[in-house]
């Protein structure tokens, strides 16, 4: 009985901690939109929203990569967790036939 949560802990349980980190991290460096000033160049302002742009570019892949990540090990556990209770149900009809 100790192998399926093994499996689970080990397997699918170390992503989680991956896509909070991700989301923590998108909630840190988050553009926060600079104050309107008369002294700011509009070059500077353009510049400061493009790093901001690309950075919530790249923290949403990083995101979406570890969430399919996870969907396909979700998927697999699924998968043979119910195989394994297609043939419990087996074992026990035939047990219960004889």
């Amino acid at each position: 009985m100790i192998f399926p949560w093994r499996t689970v802990w080990q397997w699918v349980l170390p992503t989680i901690p991956q896509i909070i980190s991700t989301v923590r991290t998108m909630q840190k460096e988050h553009y926060v939109p600079a104050q309107p000033s008369s002294t700011e160049d509009l070059l500077a302002r353009i510049e400061k929203l493009e790093q901001g742009v690309k950075l919530q570019a790249r923290i949403n892949e990083e995101l979406t990569t570890q969430l399919q990540q996870l969907r396909k090990r979700l998927q697999i556990l699924t998968f043979v967790t119910l195989s394994g209770l297609i043939l419990v149900v087996v074992g026990l009809g035939i047990l219960i036939s004889r």
